[in-house]
């Protein structure tokens, strides 16, 4: 480059200027906005509608919410079903399903929830005998 000294430098110094503003973007620090903390106020309680089918039968059962029994009992025949008050929140809940069937051998037990106006979800368990599990439902 031809020319004045002086010229070369403010030509430099006016380039680095132009860099300075995004360089000084990348490596700003910048706060993200606090999350949500999740609602911390129990679901309301909906009714659900609860059915055990078993493959074999006559059965004992409980099904259980956050440690405590919801609903328990002996069925003679198959399926098994039940209303129960439930507090369902929109992330799903989880029932502890447990179950021992009379005859030997293996069996398997299928719990499906309603409630609301949603589809209804099935969970299966296996057991020799007996079988225990916690069901995830949506």
């Amino acid at each position: 480059m031809t020319g004045s000294p002086l010229v070369r430098a403010l030509v430099a110094l006016g380039v680095l200027l132009l860099l300075l503003v995004p360089l000084r973007s990348f490596t700003t620090a910048r706060t993200k906005p606090a999350a949500t903390a999740p609602s911390t106020t129990p679901a309301a309680e909906t009714l659900a509608h609860l059915e055990i089918v078993s493959t074999k039968i006559p059965f004992t059962f409980a099904v259980s919410h956050l440690g405590k029994i919801v609903w328990q009992g002996t069925a003679a025949s198959s399926p098994a079903e039940t209303d129960v008050k439930l507090p369902i929140p929109p992330q799903g809940i989880d029932l502890s399903l447990t179950i021992t069937w009379s005859a030997p051998g293996e069996a398997a037990a299928k719990l499906t929830v309603t409630h609301g106006n949603n589809d209804p979800v099935e969970r299966t368990v296996w057991g020799d005998g007996t079988a225990s599990d916690v069901l995830t439902y949506p």
